[in-house]
């Protein structure tokens, strides 16, 4: 088994956020009253009432979009395609102990665990650059690992 170094673990990453956080601030934007907060702001950007309120419903849709992506991401982990869509661009596979599928809860642990890794100013994320087993806090912690993957058609084909 290969381990994912950091880079590849985050152009997989930016593959899935991108369409995660378009989709949830159009929610918000679209059906959630957030186009009237933005432009209430960029109307009077020295009115801290308007500056606040924006500033309440942007970290709002960070977060919403932060919970949407950790729900994805354990579904997908646990399912037979054993990683997210931007993790199977890259090769990429999410094993558990002795390189097996994770089991919905396993991928529901660490993916929840992922709150740990973020919470140090996203410490637990860069720490796959400087492990030497290329894990990150929310991978110790659930004992899984981020493998690349290599097929035996030479790389045409993902499972």
């Amino acid at each position: 088994m290969r381990h994912a170094g950091f880079w590849r673990r985050a152009a997989a990453y930016a593959i899935d956020v991108f369409p995660v956080v378009l989709l949830t601030g159009s929610a918000f934007y679209l059906f959630l009253g957030f186009n009237e907060t933005w432009a209430a702001y960029r109307a009077e950007p020295g009115n801290l009432e308007a500056r606040a309120k924006f500033l309440m419903e942007r970290n709002w849709i960070r977060d919403s979009s932060f919970l949407v992506w950790l729900v994805y991401s354990a579904l997908m982990e646990a399912s037979a395609l054993q990683g997210t869509l931007g993790k199977a661009a890259m090769r990429l596979r999410v094993v558990g102990p002795g390189g097996g599928r994770l089991t919905l809860a396993r991928s529901i642990g660490r993916n929840l665990a992922k709150l740990l890794s973020y919470l140090p100013v996203g410490l637990g994320f860069l720490w796959v650059a400087f492990s030497k087993e290329k894990n990150a806090w929310h991978d110790k912690l659930a004992k899984t690992s981020v493998v690349r993957y290599e097929s035996e058609d030479g790389g045409r084909k993902y499972p």
